[in-house]
């Protein structure tokens, strides 16, 4: 229950034990009046209360209590009877209202109440945000502001004294309205008082679960994976004020640190000259995942070391991609690019000149000229993107061909089913590491 003390004086709404004997002093007054006026029969006739003058949730905690009264009340009670024991025990306990008129007809019980200091009721509600940093700082202050309003509305007028019996009731109406824009904040309710101004002061504190972690993934098949180290540590080191969120309240606000995640990495100098343009997808939870894609608008730079198993023509390779995106007439992206790949087991090098085009999503057709066979290749792959199975496939104009279906364990790892048709072992297991 919340107490008030007058010249600043605070008191916690989880302090029940004075206002606790209370209650029950009141209690234990009232049914002793009841039971001096009421001459108690086996049989109970069934009342509905109804209320006015006062907030519909604080009727509603009135008519629970006077319906718990009425009954225990005899069949043969008169009407005008009932009336005078409900008025006796409403004025015991419904401190801070003044009851106006009970009136009983036909199974009925309509109460009028009224507060008995309206000068005095003078409220206003301080909702403390908890000690948390910018990003999140702003963000709860944001939700703070939405929910003042509303409470104030709540506890306009209302009676100081009432406290002593709509606590808990307050209690939940205050919940009903904090936890659609502060969901995982659990509410402590103080009221302070200094001469005619009351104050709600509600703190704030985080409920189980909490974000415990967060573990950053970057992919990118436009930048080598070793750029991706500087963009990890900054995300790692900007995310501290997230840590001990409650988990459903930051999952709530997963746009706003989308964006905020994205301006940070927008500031970093690999991004900044490689006009990568980053998207960040965060998913709340006690280890919150950070998955995010930086792709460069204008270059694609990509190193990769292979090695093959259960081929004997091949054992491994290294290769080194550079692309120039170009825009053209059509929606397609479009990139003039150069590979050069070397052999570990022949250390044959050879060079490919290539233009490619996207017509959808990671799609890409093109062609290109190998300089180990001096002859023209097609081309269609499609890239890969982490935890997704993806596909390439190349044919050169005398028939020959070579293709592998993928998938990208890590960032860093790749493993594939490959075909050659120009070896002799045509088909073997290759790993590809990202460089």
């Amino acid at each position: 229950m919340l107490q008030v003390t007058r010249e600043d004086s605070t008191l916690g709404s989880e302090s029940f034990s004075r206002q606790g004997r209370y209650l029950r002093k009141s209690w234990v007054a009232a049914v002793f009046i009841a039971a001096t006026l009421l001459v108690f029969t086996e049989r109970a006739s069934a009342y509905s209360v109804e209320t006015e003058g006062v907030p519909r949730w604080l009727g509603q905690i009135i008519e629970r209590s006077i319906s718990a009264v009425a009954a225990r009340m005899p069949e043969s009670q008169s009407n005008e009877n009932t009336e005078r024991v409900i008025k006796v025990i409403s004025e015991k306990l419904f401190d801070g209202y003044k009851i106006d008129s009970v009136n009983v007809r036909s199974g009925v019980i309509r109460m009028i109440l009224s507060p008995v200091n309206t000068s005095e009721n003078n409220w206003k509600v301080e909702i403390q945000a908890p000690q948390i940093q910018d990003p999140p700082l702003q963000w709860i202050k944001a939700d703070i502001a939405l929910a003042e309003k509303p409470l104030e509305k709540l506890i306009s007028g209302l009676p100081v004294e009432a406290l002593n019996w709509c606590d808990a009731g307050l209690k939940e109406e205050v919940l009903k309205i904090l936890t659609p824009v502060l969901p995982g904040w659990n509410p402590t309710l103080m009221v302070h008082s200094v001469k005619e101004e009351i104050t709600l002061k509600i703190s704030l504190t985080p409920e189980l679960p909490l974000i415990l972690a967060i573990n950053p993934t970057l992919t990118s098949n436009s930048l080598p994976t070793l750029l991706h180290e500087d963009l990890r540590e900054a995300i790692m080191e900007r995310s501290a004020p997230f840590i001990g969120l409650p988990v459903v309240w930051t999952k709530r606000h997963e746009d706003k640190i989308n964006i905020w995640t994205e301006d940070i990495l927008e500031t970093r100098d690999v991004v900044k000259k490689t006009s990568a343009e980053p998207k960040a997808s965060f998913s709340a939870g006690q280890v919150s995942q950070m998955k995010v894609n930086v792709e460069s608008r204008h270059y694609t730079i990509a190193a990769w070391a292979a090695l093959y198993a259960g081929t004997r023509d091949k054992t491994g390779e290294f290769g080194i991609h550079l692309g120039r995106k170009i825009k053209t007439f059509s929606n397609w992206n479009t990139e003039i690019y150069g590979e050069g790949i070397i052999g570990l087991q022949t250390w044959d090098p050879e060079g490919r000149l290539g233009l490619r085009w996207s017509p959808w999503g990671d799609v890409w057709l093109g062609g290109e000229w190998s300089t180990k066979d001096s002859m023209w290749w097609g081309r269609i792959n499609i890239e890969p993107r982490m935890h997704k199975p993806y596909a390439w496939f190349r044919w050169r104009e005398d028939g020959e061909y070579n293709a592998a279906i993928g998938y990208k364990a890590t960032e860093y790892i790749s493993f594939e089913l490959h075909y050659d048709s120009r070896d002799q072992d045509s088909l073997g297991l290759r790993m590809l590491g990202n460089l």
